[in-house]
């Protein structure tokens, strides 16, 4: 029986150190891995919410198109990946006003809105509450917690196929942003694959890349460097998620 060549093509971008295979995102300077549920999760809660609640197609069209407006918005700016909830603390009052603006005309921002509400009536530091100011909610306080565990949970496995999703997205939108390049050498395959054919080669493919880039950030000390400072929203939120009243063995 002829031998399978299925982990040479799996391995084939990354690159060996010692016995360890590197991915080919973890092999660009500055990168480090993260814990995924302490410093990830916190900042992607917003997409696992909507796509627990609008669907697939809605919620990655929403997405995509609210990271790609809040690049625009920002042009020229020096700003850390804008498909992180955290990264929009740091933006300048100036470019959010800008970008509220923008997103008012956008025929989706009343169901974004709606579908994340719950997070803002909750969270004191939520880095979307800029979108809020003419909002008007009714969500009650026990509900709110309980669709924001439902979000945590939605992300706690990230093996799961709802995290996947979102990690997935996640990467795709800095993708077509045009602020993630990509080697020419890198087989990149069809980010589709993981709505139409979940359990395929190309599916596993994808989650894959799109787990290794998750894990990997700019170092805190980098982005100093370049004037973005570090992002404090991931310990904000466990702060508040802990002290919520109903959440302390939540999650």
């Amino acid at each position: 029986m002829k031998k399978s060549n299925h982990q040479g093509k799996v391995l084939k971008d990354h690159k060996k150190v010692g016995k360890k295979f590197i991915p080919p995102l973890m092999q660009m300077d500055m990168m480090r891995e993260t814990s995924f549920v302490n410093d990830r999760l916190p900042c992607l809660i917003w997409m696992s919410a909507l796509y627990r609640r609008i669907g697939d197609r809605k919620a990655t069209e929403f997405i995509v198109d609210f990271i790609e407006t809040a690049y625009k918005c920002s042009e020229g700016e020096k700003v850390a990946p804008l498909q992180y909830m955290g990264s929009y603390t740091s933006l300048p009052d100036s470019i959010k006003n800008e970008l509220y603006g923008t997103l008012k005309t956008k025929p989706y921002f009343n169901d974004l809105l709606s579908n994340l509400e719950h997070q803002y009536h909750l969270l004191k530091s939520y880095p979307f509450a800029f979108l809020f100011s003419e909002h008007q909610y009714g969500v009650d306080r026990e509900d709110a917690i309980e669709m924001l565990k439902e979000d945590v949970e939605s992300l706690l496995d990230r093996m799961s196929s709802e995290a996947t999703k979102v990690q997935v997205t996640a990467v795709y939108a800095e993708m077509t942003s045009g602020r993630m390049k990509i080697s020419a050498h890198i087989d990149l395959p069809d980010f589709n694959a993981i709505f139409k054919a979940p359990e395929s080669e190309d599916a596993k493919r994808v989650a894959g890349f799109a787990r290794a880039h998750i894990n990997g950030f700019a170092a805190a000390s980098f982005l100093k460097e370049i004037g973005i400072p570090e992002n404090q929203w991931p310990k904000t939120f466990w702060d508040e998620a802990f002290d919520l009243d109903g959440c302390e063995n939540g999650y």
